[in-house]
């Protein structure tokens, strides 16, 4: 026999079952197409103030995990045995592909993640200041491989990573910065320089700015040679360093303009004298010859002070010149 519920109670039970409607669920863990055969991560949301976390395919080729460091607005799929990553920064998209097809897994699943910090802290920043200028690539290829160059190769949109150099170099993280500013370069004709040796000059300058995390990993293991090491233009970074840090400032990039005279080739080398007139034109340097500025910096405590620095601390060159902070700050 059934029983009759009062009113009372019929309000009481419609009641409850909006209270937990209100409180939520969770969301859709992960969708997989049998089409594409790309598994998409979602966030599961948060009934607290902590931070969403994603929740990853069961399937996955490295530990997923490792990517949770990721800003959450960043998109990440897995298809084969890629990691596609997409997000906005500064209104300007980007895709992070790291191709795992020829990985041995001597690289760890751990390093994967901060190569993936790395691109998301580092290649925006170098877009901005100068790849808009050389039209570079905004979608960029990481491929770890076990096989081949020693340590990295880059041309085009493409990165080449051996998968042994991490492996033995555990903390060489900014050899893909210096990797990522030879994309941006977008092919650098060596015969329209004043040396050929300003293609690496340029990625290395690159590596000391906008490394990762300030230097966290590049000044434990990474010089900046001296003076006495790159004892001239042709070898010194250094002086890449020193003319950005005298020069730049809020309306000047003195960098940018280097960088647009070596993309477009306006000089040959022979020429190139012309061309450091005018990137000194408007400067404390306007009317001095590349010889005279370059003894100038020789003479300076900035050539000689050691740029290496325990975890943690501060060089003796970032301890007496602000270089990443004022360089940074002025674009």
């Amino acid at each position: 026999m059934k029983k009759s519920i009062s009113l009372t109670a019929a309000l009481l039970c419609l009641g409850m079952l909006f209270a937990g409607c209100s409180a939520g669920k969770p969301a859709e863990t992960s969708a997989t197409s049998s089409v594409t055969e790309t598994t998409t991560v979602t966030t599961s949301e948060s009934t607290s103030e902590s931070k969403p976390k994603r929740v990853y395919p069961d399937n996955c080729i490295i530990d997923p995990t490792v990517l949770d460091r990721l800003d959450e607005s960043i998109t990440i799929d897995f298809k084969d045995k890629n990691i596609i990553e997409t997000g906005s920064v500064n209104g300007r998209r980007y895709s992070f592909t790291i191709d795992l097809t020829n990985w041995a897994g001597n690289t760890t699943a751990d390093q994967i993640g901060e190569l993936s910090r790395l691109f998301w802290q580092v290649y925006p920043a170098l877009y901005e200041r100068f790849g808009k200028l050389s039209e570079a690539p905004v979608n960029v290829v990481l491929l770890i491989e076990n096989s081949g160059y020693e340590i990295a190769e880059a041309w085009e949109n493409k990165v080449h990573l051996h998968d042994m150099w991490l492996c033995n170099n555990p903390e060489d993280f900014d050899c893909i910065t210096h990797e990522l500013a030879h994309v941006i370069q977008c092919g650098w004709d060596g015969d329209r320089l004043e040396y050929s040796s300003y293609i690496e000059r340029f990625a290395d300058y690159c590596r000391f700015v906008y490394c990762m995390d300030d230097g966290g990993y590049n000044d434990y293991g990474w010089t900046l040679q001296t003076v006495t090491d790159e004892p001239d233009r042709e070898s010194s970074v250094r002086f890449l360093v020193w003319l950005d840090y005298k020069l730049s400032g809020s309306d000047r990039d003195f960098m940018k303009d280097y960088f647009l005279v070596c993309s477009k080739g306006e000089y040959a080398s022979s020429e190139w004298k012309k061309a450091w007139k005018k990137l000194f034109q408007g400067t404390e340097f306007e009317g001095k010859s590349v010889d005279e500025v370059w003894n100038e910096f020789a003479r300076s405590d900035f050539a000689g002070l050691s740029s290496n620095a325990e975890k943690g601390e501060t060089s003796e060159l970032l301890a007496k010149y602000d270089v990443r902070k004022k360089i940074k700050g002025n674009i």
